[in-house]
């Protein structure tokens, strides 16, 4: 063998296992196949503009927005592990406002979102009941918006010791 042909069959098994290597790692990102149109997920740079619905009075900014054969499809990473009883109603509430903000923003027609944990990835149908249900959310909001007092939400301890207004609050677990 001739020293060309070794250096050639050298860079082809080198670029065979980079390739092998990125495929790995996009599979592990838990983002979908397809083209990153929008990130924000870099914590070190935000350059990423907020997408913006004045029809809802929605801003945001999703982690990824991927386009693949299925159409966009907003991603939301997560640092915590994959919950055993499924993904968090407050993550899945999140993806679908990021899935109303895309389609009314960027327009076209959304199937689903991903939610990727440190552990795991979970696809999250974009359905007419979901984003009836977090309009009805931000229209709650809203209305608290405009109430003299508003009520803790939830029975945990570790968001209330999390707050920010936990100093002020009448509502304060322990």
């Amino acid at each position: 063998m001739t020293p060309t042909a070794f250096f050639l069959g050298f860079l082809l098994v080198l670029a065979v296992l980079v390739w092998a290597n990125a495929r790995r790692r996009i599979a592990q990102s838990g983002l979908p196949e397809g083209h990153v149109t929008y990130q924000d997920a870099d914590r070190r740079h935000k350059l990423a503009r907020p997408l913006i619905s004045r029809r809802y009075g929605l801003a945001g900014k999703p982690d990824y927005l991927v386009v693949t054969t299925e159409g966009v499809v907003p991603v939301e990473v997560k640092s915590h592990s994959y919950p055993n009883s499924g993904p968090y109603e407050s993550d899945t509430a999140q993806l679908t406002a990021y899935c109303i903000l895309v389609e009314d923003a960027l327009g076209g027609t959304l199937t689903h979102g991903i939610i990727q944990c440190a552990n795991r990835s979970s696809r999250i149908e974009y359905s007419p009941h979901r984003r009836e249900r977090v309009l009805q959310i931000i229209e709650e909001m809203r209305r608290t918006l405009d109430s003299p007092t508003v009520h803790r939400s939830h029975t945990q301890r570790g968001r209330c010791r999390a707050c920010g207004f936990r100093a002020v609050c009448e509502e304060r677990i322990g």
